[in-house]
C-alpha cells in the first residue's frame, strides 16, 4: 500500500494510467483516505464523489466519499482553464461552498461564501479499478481541476429551493439537471462531508472549498472546447485550453 501514493502522483505527472491492480488496494476506506492524504502537502479544496444517482449506480455507495485538491488544481473566476496533462478529463457543473467557522451552528458562518462552476474529474485509475469506491478514494475522487465562479455570499434559500442547470459544450446543450440530483442537496452533501471528514480526522480548515457533487452527468472535454453553465440566472463560460 505504501507505493500507491507514489504511483498515483507519477501517473498524474505523466498523464498516464497508474500501474495498479485490485491486489494493491487497501482493505478499508480509512486506509484509503490515508493514501489520499499522503499525496498532499497543502489542501485548497475537497471534492465530493458518489453524491448523485448515476454515480451511486456505479459505486454502490450509501454515503459520499471525497478527495483533497492541491492549490494548483483549483481556479477562481476567469474564463480559461488549462487541462494540461489531465488524462481523459470530463466536466460537471457543481455548487461550491467555502468553509468558514467549523464550530458555528449558523450555516452562513460555517459556509460564508458559495459559487457555481465546473469540477473536472480526471482519474488515472485503470478501467477495472474505476468502479471501486476504495480505489476512487485513493485517487482523490479522480482529482483533476476545479473552477469556481459566480462567487457570492451564502444564500440558504437559493441553495435549498429547486433550481435547474444546463451544460452546453460548443453551443450544443449536452446535459440538463438540478440541485435535486445531489442526494440531500448541495448543502446537505457539504454537511455530510464535514461529518465524514471529522470521522476520518481530515485536515479541514477555514478558507478551503467544497465541491458538492455533480448537478448533471459529466461530459468529456478537450482543448479548445467552450463550456457554458446556466443556473441561478447566470450564464458562465469556460474556455478549455
Amino acid at each position: 500500500m505504501k507505493n500507491i501514493p507514489k504511483k498515483l502522483l507519477q501517473a498524474r505527472r505523466d498523464g498516464k494510467l497508474a500501474l495498479l491492480d485490485v491486489s494493491n488496494l487497501p482493505e478499508s476506506e480509512a486506509a484509503a483516505y490515508v493514501v489520499s492524504l499522503e499525496q498532499m502537502t497543502e489542501i485548497a479544496a475537497w471534492k465530493i464523489g458518489g453524491a448523485n444517482p448515476w454515480s451511486r449506480a456505479v459505486f454502490k455507495n450509501t454515503e459520499i466519499f471525497f478527495g483533497p485538491l492541491h492549490p494548483h488544481e483549483v481556479f477562481f473566476e476567469g474564463d480559461r482553464l488549462s487541462v494540461g496533462n489531465l488524462l481523459t478529463p470530463v466536466a460537471e457543473p457543481e455548487v461550491m461552498l467555502e468553509i468558514g467557522d467549523l464550530h458555528s451552528n449558523c450555516l452562513s458562518e460555517r459556509f460564508p461564501r458559495m459559487g457555481l462552476g465546473f469540477e473536472i474529474p480526471a482519474t488515472v485509475l485503470p478501467d477495472n479499478l474505476k468502479p471501486h469506491s476504495i480505489a476512487q478514494i485513493c485517487d482523490r475522487g479522480g482529482a483533476g481541476a476545479l473552477w469556481v465562479s459566480a462567487i457570492q455570499a451564502f444564500n440558504e434559500d437559493l441553495l435549498t429551493r429547486r433550481f435547474e442547470v444546463s451544460l452546453t459544450k460548443n453551443a450544443t446543450v449536452l446535459a440538463l439537471g438540478s440541485n435535486e440530483n445531489v442526494v440531500n442537496g448541495p448543502l446537505g452533501a457539504a454537511v455530510e462531508f464535514l461529518n465524514l471528514a471529522a470521522r476520518h480526522k481530515m485536515p479541514v480548515t477555514a478558507g478551503q472549498w467544497i465541491a458538492t457533487g455533480g448537478l448533471c452527468p459529466a461530459v468529456p472535454v478537450a482543448v479548445s472546447d467552450v463550456l457554458e453553465l446556466d443556473a441561478w440566472g447566470c450564464n458562465l463560460q469556460l474556455h478549455v485550453c
